[in-house]
């Protein structure tokens, strides 16, 4: 037993070393990759680069440009023209005599020293980064190099300006003029050849001057990604190592507990060969403990498998040292009995008398008394045990004496607390009887505990904990677990309910425990939970909840839906009651609008009476990720089922609300895109810039399929549209609207539907839950009402309404029909 504690906790030590030798090389590697391993790039006044001006004299203008090398940097003088219609002047510097230029994705950031001066509305600078690429620069041609440009006003800006190279984008007229392939048409810096300071694109005639003192480009030698992949290397190897020695300790460890194993088997044996006819009661006793310990190992492994609960499988071990005590006190009582009777047996051979007689008696009738308390004690330990396990595997609501539950849950945590040297006390009266969930308290109770234990007594030997509970009234309880450890600074205590906060990463901690009392007591309870602290003096707890727990439409129920979806359905609503809307037409209806509004209806038919908050998500992505953590207990639109699918076994799924083939979307262009406008054929829009958003599976891996070769993603609906608007891409793809025209309209942006064209999003779509008590709820009640209004045609004549099922497409070509 000593070797097995010194193993023990010489492993305990070894974690603690490994985990912070860990941390103070992840943090000094991190600190010294973002301040001390830059690299730079430095213009100034003393640079080598060649300088070159440049103005509109060869465009048929007549701006003249003059360049100055002074002291201090580069002076440009400009007189501008009106005569050329883009009049401008520019500040070249060759960072490359030849075609291969310098690549500055090696960078982040550029520093730019610059002055300008001219006609007030006019100071504007364009600084320009030109990068050279075969695929569609030409040598010694300064207009095929593709531009990247950013513009400010430096009389604006006193000092250094920063801007971080991403932020440099592709000229738009450059694109316009030389039209690539999609593989190049984005930012492109391995290859600048030239930096360039242009006036700005609105001069007015004048005088300009452009003073560049500096530039400098300041990037990472190791990039924060890579260097953060080797950080995360070295972890991965330090835990590897450590599990393997962690493995070696196992196998000697195992080999040492076989050996004792088969020495006390020999023990055993030969004990029972000279007791087997005179102790076969007390055999029989044994055998019963031997039950009821396997008994405790199978409420172990059962713990075990159950995830949500796996904390106490680490009770087990504590349980079953705690029954040592009756159980070596048994087997002491019975060796005494086997020496007794032997020794009566050698007795009544020579001398035996009735005073030896009387003492054998004696000692018999004690030592079975003392027998029977121990085995009594270990029988009461496994009982209370077993039921604790029953009610952790179980969500199902009985009646039950709150205090009978929290001593339950503290017998078996008294393993653990009494490793610490920290105290706990129960005070809560036995006459509180509550109708609710016992399991799902008793884990929040074992959560507070080892909350308590992780974080309350860093630094403290002996530490207090008290669970207490009282009445407030008839109708809710009070419940209050406290500690006089160190107490918890402001700056955590907001958080502490935040799912995965912890303050002890890597050492025990989880960041799950509180979210999850908070989760239950809120919403399976229906009640209240509140923390307060004070560091230096301790925690205290408070859980206000019902003696009767509410049912599941009485909870206050979590709806997950798109932020777009949920703007445009209180614009949609207008201020109009959902339950009476019938007619489902509008400027700000469409198909994601229509299924919120159906789901809300179909809740409201269900559930008069529930309680319900719609969460905005950031995408369905987002949203199905909430289903699968719990956060919400359903997304009231649909999602494609190929997307659903994935999380089968973690989620809840409808049937299907909008069938296979019933998607069919146009190709939406701007109104002045000729080129897309005159597409006739899947061969015309394989040549089509379009974008999309890979989130999207069934849209994304339909133009895959299509054979699209020029394909952007962006992530919002909305910049797509500004995209599409403004010429850099040619289309994307969208639900037909109600309108006439069947135009999409957002903000200024005016999109048409390329003609007689329309493509099928293969797929069907469904509603999810999540498998929380709420979630499923869900599933059996509001989803078959779903169905039922789907069967009706009630959703069919919707769809049909929003404009999603349009009957002016129905003689379009489809070019994907299979």
């Amino acid at each position: 037993m000593t070797d097995s504690l010194s193993s023990e906790a010489t492993s305990h030590r070894l974690s603690r070393q490994v985990v912070l030798g860990l941390i103070l090389f992840s943090l000094m590697a991190l600190y010294a990759n973002e301040h001390w391993m830059k690299r730079y790039l430095t213009i100034g006044a003393n640079s080598t680069y060649p300088v070159s001006v440049i103005d509109d004299r060869p465009e048929g203008g007549e701006s003249i440009a003059k360049f100055e090398q002074t002291q201090e940097g580069y002076e440009l003088e400009c007189q501008i023209s009106m005569v050329y219609q883009w009049p401008f002047c520019e500040l070249a510097f060759e960072l490359s005599g030849n075609d291969q230029g310098i690549n500055l994705n090696q960078y982040d950031t550029v520093k730019l020293q610059i002055q300008s001066e001219g006609p007030a509305s006019s100071r504007s600078v364009r600084v320009f980064l030109r990068n050279f690429d075969p695929a569609y620069s030409q040598a010694n041609s300064a207009r095929s190099l593709k531009p990247h440009e950013v513009v400010f006003d430096p009389s604006q800006s006193a000092g250094t300006v920063e801007f971080r190279l991403n932020q440099f984008m592709v000229a738009s007229w450059w694109t316009q003029q030389n039209p690539t392939d999609i593989a190049h048409l984005g930012p492109q810096l391995e290859n600048v050849t030239t930096l360039s300071f242009i006036t700005g694109g609105n001069v007015v005639a004048g005088k300009y001057k452009i003073r560049v003192k500096s530039v400098e480009f300041v990037g990472q030698w190791i990039s924060t990604e890579s260097f953060r992949l080797f950080v995360i290397f070295a972890w991965l190897t330090g835990i590897a190592l450590y599990l393997i020695w962690g493995w070696r300790q196992s196998r000697i460890e195992l080999r040492e507990s076989d050996r004792l194993k088969r020495e006390l088997a020999r023990s055993n044996e030969i004990l029972e060969s000279r007791v087997e006819e005179r102790t076969r009661a007390l055999a029989a006793s044994n055998s019963r403990l031997i039950e009821s310990l396997q008994s405790l190992e199978g409420t172990r492994y059962e713990l075990v498998q159950n995830e949500k609960n796996a904390a106490l499988g680490a009770l087990v071990s504590g349980v079953a040292h705690e029954l040592n005590t009756p159980i070596g006190n048994a087997l002491l009582v019975s060796s005494t009995l086997s020496d007794k009777l032997k020794e009566l047996e050698i007795i009544s051979e020579t001398r035996f008398t009735r005073k030896a007689l009387n003492d054998f008696f004696t000692d018999a009738f004690r030592g079975t008394a003392i027998l029977q308390q121990n085995l009594e004690r270990a029988a009461s330990l496994i009982s209370s045990f077993k039921q604790l396990s029953a009610d952790q595997h179980s969500e199902q609501r009985r009646q039950f004496n709150l205090a009978d539950v929290a001593e339950e849950t503290l017998l078996a945590m008294l393993p653990t607390i009494k490793q610490t040297g920290h105290t706990i006390r129960i005070d809560i009266d036995k006459g509180i009887q509550m109708d609710a969930y016992p399991g799902p308290l008793s884990q929040i109770f074992m959560n507070l505990i080892n909350n308590a234990l992780l974080h309350a007594f860093e630094n403290i030997e002996h530490g207090n904990m008290i669970l207490r509970a009282r009445l407030l009234n008839q109708t809710h309880v009070e419940i209050r677990f406290s500690d006089d450890g160190n107490g918890i600074p402001a700056a955590i205590l907001r958080r502490v309910f935040e799912p995965f906060f912890t303050t002890k990463l890597g050492k025990g901690g989880s960041g799950l425990g509180m979210h999850l009392a908070h989760t239950v007591v809120t919403q399976i309870f229906g009640g209240k939970i509140d923390i307060e602290s004070i560091p230096g003096e301790g925690t205290s707890i408070q859980m206000h909840l019902p003696l009767v727990a509410p049912q599941v439409s009485q909870s206050l129920l979590k709806i997950g839906v798109p932020k777009d979806v949920l703007e445009d359905y209180q614009l949609f609503l207008d201020g109009r009651d959902i339950n009476v809307i019938t007619e489902f037409s509008g400027p700000n209806s469409r198909r994601d609008v229509v299924e919120l509004a159906f789901f809300i209806q179909a809740l409201n038919t269900v559930w008069p009476d529930a309680q319900f908050e719609i969460i905005p998500v950031d995408s369905y992505a987002n949203g199905i990720e909430q289903l699968r953590v719990a956060s919400i207990a359903a997304l009231a639109t649909t999602c494609w089922l190929s997307d659903l699918e994935i999380y089968s076994t973690e989620i809840c799924i409808s049937d299907a609300m909008i069938d296979e083939g019933e998607s069919l979307v146009g190709i939406y262009t701007q109104a002045h895109n000729i080129h897309a406008l005159e597409c006739k054929s899947l061969a015309d829009l394989q040549n089509l810039r379009l974008v999309s958003n890979r989130d999207w599976s069934a849209d994304w891996k339909t133009l895959e399929q299509l054979g699209i070769k020029h394909c952007l993603d962006v992530k919002t609906w909305r910049q797509m549209v500004y995209m599409v608007s403004s010429g850099e891409v040619d289309a994307l793809l969208s639900p037909f609207t109600l309108h006439t025209s069947m135009k999409i309209s957002l903000d200024n942006c005016e999109l048409l539907p390329i003609p007689d064209l329309r493509i099928a999003l293969h797929g069907s779509r469904h509603f999810a839950s999540s498998k929380t008590i709420q979630g499923q709820a869900i599933a059996e009640h509001v989803f078959p009402e779903l169905k039922r209004r789907k069967q009706a045609h009630s959703l069919t004549q919707a769809l049909s309404e929003c404009g999603f099922f349009n009957a002016q497409t129905r003689s379009w070509q489809t070019l994907n029909p299979e």
